[in-house]
């Protein structure tokens, strides 16, 4: 149902500019961490452990940084930021 556009906004939930904020945050951190251990990725042999393993923590990175920008949309559109 659309919004009356002569009503009001609604009142926005104390705290949640901080909680984008701090999503935002953490998301940019998840991927600062993704490009690091990506450059490390390219310095390990193809077929070694190592990069099995930071092929796995990079895959488990990529699946936070969807599940925080799923975050991050909810609250956009709960307090319109």
């Amino acid at each position: 149902m659309p919004e009356d556009p002569l009503l009001p906004p609604p009142a926005q939930a104390p705290g949640l500019e901080d909680l984008h904020a701090g999503l935002h945050d953490v998301l940019r951190l998840i991927e600062i961490e993704h490009a690091l251990l990506r450059g490390r990725l390219e310095s390990l042999k193809a077929d070694s452990e190592g990069a099995r393993l930071l092929e796995g923590v990079m895959v488990l990175g990529a699946v936070l940084q969807q599940r925080m920008a799923g975050l991050l949309q909810i609250c956009r559109e709960i307090g319109r930021l």
